[in-house]
């Protein structure tokens, strides 16, 4: 990763590394030592790189992404379908920027340069055989798609949303069109009219699914709808799969879903359809801690508790390496207040670039 940054940042060009939320901090210190960097999340990415080309100038800034190489790549997806599929420049400024147009979406798409090696452990299960699934058994199914599932199983919803049939973004993206269409079905439906099932393809992490029960039992109770249902669709690969053995399951062999393979909860190397990292935090934890707080534990005990602290004292080309990796977040949090990149971002892009 660092030699890929290194690459761009020996050009001349001015260049904006836009890394995803989740990497370590070392990771964000080492790619701000290198490339003025930002980060983003999968709600704000799109608008990031829209915001930062516009302000820049889409024929001027490369905009390097990672290291999440599905969702990079379905970002290109993204703009190849405005482009193929003909967005007036109007539509372009309304749905997406109001400072580009079909021009500079073209002049954007050529300028982004994606990291080739990366991936999320659990979206990766949203592979082939899962497309074959859900084209050959779900061809009626809205489809959603997480900006990091692979490119197959994403372009199916990129298509579908074309017609409002499906969606792709965000956890909260993907939330909202479902709360959008069963919405509409339940005003839509009549006292005596018949049942109607709505089916939605889940491409995403599976600790969604309780928020998305809650909100769709919430929606049909205030409406009064008891001839509209939803069912939540979540394909996973074969090994997403755990074999119960005969001893256990009686005479025949169960699949389970999910199930990690090694027995009890989850393994980095898959084998489960929920993120082992999402799940390292939980209530309970949090408040073990609150009661040692409350129960006057000591500093040492305490600390045990703390994250391994690797940067520490370190530097990076002689700057704090903690205040480098925490800059690309505080440039973040400056884009979502006020909509545009800082004055310090700009200008950091300007002289690297020059330096080069």
């Amino acid at each position: 990763y660092k030699a890929w940054l290194s690459k761009s940042a020996a050009d001349d060009v001015e260049s904006l590394h836009v890394v995803y939320i989740n990497t370590s901090l070392e990771t964000k210190a080492v790619s701000s030592s290198i490339l003025p960097t930002i980060t983003c999340t999968s709600s704000n990415v799109l608008q990031t790189i829209l915001q930062a080309s516009a302000q820049i100038g889409p024929e001027e800034l490369r905009i390097c992404y990672g290291p999440d190489t599905y969702m990079g790549d379905n970002l290109v997806s993204l703009l190849d379908a405005v482009i193929s599929t003909g967005w007036s420049d109007e539509r372009i400024k309304s749905d997406l920027h109001p400072l580009h147009d079909q021009n500079t979406i073209k002049a954007l798409r050529d300028n982004i340069d994606v990291y080739p090696s990366g991936n999320c452990v659990v979206h990766h299960m949203f592979g082939q055989s899962v497309v074959d699934t859900v084209l050959k058994k779900y061809s009626d199914a809205y489809v959603t798609a997480h900006l990091e599932v692979p490119g197959e199983m994403f372009q199916i919803a990129l298509r579908k949303s074309l017609d409002d049939e499906g969606v792709v973004g965000s956890t909260s993206n993907i939330l909202n069109f479902i709360e959008r269409k069963v919405e509409e079905a339940a005003k839509s439906a009549s006292p005596n009219g018949e049942r109607k099932r709505l089916k939605f393809i889940l491409g995403t992490e599976a600790g969604m699914v309780t928020s998305i029960v809650r909100s769709v039992q919430d929606i049909l109770d205030s409406n009064a709808c008891r001839n509209v249902e939803a069912e939540i669709v979540f394909p996973v690969s074969s090994e997403a799969v755990m074999g119960v053995d005969e001893a256990d399951a009686g005479t025949t062999s169960l699949e389970v879903v999910p199930g990690a393979a090694g027995g009890e909860g989850c393994s980095a190397a898959g084998g489960c359809a929920t993120c082992p990292f999402m799940k390292m935090n939980d209530l309970d934890a949090v408040h073990d801690l609150v009661d040692m707080i409350s129960d006057g534990a000591n500093e040492v005990r305490l600390k045990k508790h703390l994250p391994p602290n690797k940067l520490g004292g370190k530097k990076i080309n002689g700057r704090d390496a903690i205040e480098l990796g925490s800059e690309p977040i505080v440039y973040m949090r400056d884009f979502m207040k006020e909509k545009r990149l800082s004055p310090e971002l700009v200008e950091s892009i300007e002289r690297s670039a020059m330096a080069a």
